[in-house]
């Protein structure tokens, strides 16, 4: 209930009982005062017969005047009685007749006869009074005219306290991590509450603006190099690990460009010119690398820079080499004449489960034989035959996609998520996966982006969706939760955020409490504001909203409060190995840091070892995934 409906309640109540109590003391003091004025009379009566008796007046005598007196006093029957012996009685006879329940009884017991007692009976003192018009007019107006100013009175209360209503529902907002509470709607009252709560919030947004920038900041010290904002070497050395052991990756591609004079165009034409340079590579680099989806590009030495480029073959590698040699050759030098031997790219496609260190070993040769041959340009190490890669043009890729859709013949594989116990389960995640022309299992990793290309994205991820629901149902409300990652497009797309909400719509609250919906950190940072209502929406029906991909790249994770996220799932790239790498406990301990003012819980990806858990369970994870706890299986829905 509402504060203004409380109090009006209150005081409504306050004044009716007020007025209830008067008139029902109004009646009871009339009543006393009616019957005590009765009984004086009466003793008026039994004092005139005592005296009358003290006269020695005969009985005859009082036949003549007694019944009048009787009568006019409301006395209906009269006995005398010595030693109870009736002396004397008199029964007045009126036009009406009057019950005995309804009759007053009085006893005396005269003063100078001793043994004589007097019973007089009587009607009530209200039994002839007649209630009319005028009487009650005075009355009915005081209760008329109290309600109508207590009427006045909770309509002004009403409209003075609507302000304190809507601070009410402004606090009650920001409570609720609301984005409209941070604006003051016209009205609120008191005003110097109001102003505080601007105050407050304003401190509060700033607050955690600085808290994200700091996690932010700190975070960028250890992954991203001070002078081009670009991926240092520690962060390099994780996605490395993280593409090489994720098994939607078949192939990948690394390549290593040495800028090899620039050195000599710092020490002949300056320190400023060089760093010209710099920023020139480094345009060029986010301008290749965004054609290529899940990419990754920075700086491991002064002169050095590396691309890493998941899902490559070996055939795509060449011509991403000679694309990226081309715009090399396009870079502005002090001299024309030294762009021939300004720089070399050593280019390795490696498989899935290859050794970090034989990568990095492969692609140092192949910058060397690249240097050795005295011009600018790229060298490729040979190709592993026994790798096996996918490699299928858009339209095989769309008739494959298609055939799948058609047939509903998506896999669905789930991997558990285990509490800190490492005994319960939090939830299972399920990802599509499809058969290939060889009767191969195809991973998502392999097929997703494809199917975005081919414009069927939406397509599996409505299937997926559809799958999930039914198995949710058919397990009943008391299941575990179930996950499923979605695409950015399926949520901000109009006309099919409807479809989803209405198949949620359908189900019953327990479900959709038991549906986790998983999106990608970079796509929130790309689609910020859509992603938000969108997914603020499904939270608003039941549903919960985990992001995955935390840390894979430093993005401010503001968006944890905005979002009211309820999981974060850390990278694997900050997981392996991380008892033995202190720059990315620092990462976790920051990212735990960003949570501590919402309700998000942290959890770990890609966790295969003890030593990696036992780290993270002193750094206070809430819970893991991974191959430690469970392996991806095949389910049939």
């Amino acid at each position: 209930m509402k504060f203004t409906n409380k109090f009006t309640f209150i005081t409504s109540a306050i004044v009716l009982t007020c007025i209830a109590l008067v008139l029902a003391g109004g009646m009871v003091s009339l009543r006393a005062l009616s019957l005590k004025y009765h009984q004086q009379r009466i003793d008026s009566i039994i004092q005139v017969i005592e005296k009358q008796v003290a006269k020695q007046t005969t009985i005859t005598q009082f036949d003549h005047w007694l019944p009048d007196v009787l009568d006019a006093s409301g006395v209906v029957r009269l006995r005398v009685e010595r030693d109870q012996q009736i002396v004397y009685q008199n029964y007045y006879e009126g036009r009406r007749y009057f019950p005995s329940r309804l009759l007053l009884r009085y006893d005396y017991d005269l003063k100078y006869y001793p043994g004589v007692r007097v019973i007089i009976h009587t009607r009530q003192p209200f039994s002839d009074l007649k209630f009319t018009f005028w009487p009650l007019l005075g009355i009915t107006s005081a209760v008329i005219l109290c309600l109508s100013l207590l009427w006045f009175a909770i309509r002004w209360m009403r409209r003075s306290f609507y302000g304190a209503e809507l601070l009410e529902r402004r606090a009650r907002y920001l409570l609720q991590n609301n984005p409209t509470a941070r604006f003051a709607q016209k009205g609120e009252w008191p005003k110097a509450a109001s102003k505080a709560l601007d105050v407050l919030s304003e401190r509060l947004e700033n607050s955690r603006k600085e808290r994200s920038i700091f996690d932010t900041h700190i975070r960028g010290k250890v992954f991203l190099d001070e002078d081009t904002g670009l991926g240092n070497r520690l962060a390099f050395e994780n996605r490395l690990d993280a593409v090489a052991m994720d098994e939607n990756f078949l192939a990948s591609t690394l390549m290593l460009i040495s800028l090899t004079e620039l050195s000599a165009v710092k020490h002949q034409f300056g320190v400023g010119e060089g760093e010209k340079i710099i920023q020139q590579v480094v345009d060029l680099l986010h301008h290749f690398c965004g054609r290529y989806d899940d990419s990754f590009y920075g700086r491991i030495q002064k002169s050095e820079f590396v691309i890493l480029l998941p899902q490559m073959s070996y055939q795509e590698t060449k011509v991403a080499a000679k694309q990226l040699t081309k715009l090399l050759y396009q870079l502005h030098l002090p001299e024309v004449s030294w762009i021939d031997n300004f720089f070399h790219i050593g280019v390795v496609n490696f498989p899935f489960g290859a050794k970090t260190m034989h990568i990095i070993d492969d692609v140092n040769q192949s910058l060397l034989v690249a240097e050795h041959q005295k011009i600018s340009g790229w060298h490729l190490s040979e190709e592993d035959k026994n790798q096996a890669v996918i490699v299928k043009g858009t339209v095989r890729w769309r008739a494959l996609l298609t055939d799948v859709l058609d047939r509903q013949a998506l896999l669905m594989y789930r991997q558990h998520l285990m509490h800190r116990d490492a005994m319960s389960i939090l939830y299972c995640e399920l990802w599509p996966r499809i058969i290939g022309y060889q009767k191969e299992i195809i991973a998502a990793g392999t097929f997703m982006p494809m199917a975005e290309k081919c414009g069927l994205s939406d397509q599996i991820d409505k299937q997926m969706l559809e799958k999930v629901l039914a198995l949710l149902v058919m397990r009943g409300e008391l299941s575990k939760p179930i996950a499923v990652n979605l695409g950015a497009h399926l949520l901000m797309n109009k006309k099919n955020h409807q479809w989803f909400m209405f198949e949620l719509m359908q189900q019953t609250r327990q479900i959709r409490h038991n549906l986790v919906i998983e999106v990608s950190e970079h796509l929130i940072d790309k689609d910020y504001f859509a992603l938000r209502s969108a997914l603020n929406a499904l939270q608003k029906v039941g549903c919960k909203i985990a992001v995955d991909n935390v840390g894979k790249s430093v993005v401010n994770t503001s968006y944890i409060l905005d979002f009211n996220i309820d999981y974060l799932k850390l990278h694997a790239s900050l997981i392996r190995d991380i008892h033995n790498r202190k720059t990315n406990q620092i990462a976790v301990q920051s990212l735990m840091a960003s949570c501590l003012n919402s309700h998000a819980k942290v959890i770990a990806v890609g966790v295969e070892s003890k030593e990696e858990w036992e780290c993270l369970l002193r750094l206070g994870i809430y819970a893991a995934q991974g191959s430690l706890f469970s392996t991806p299986q095949a389910m049939s829905i």
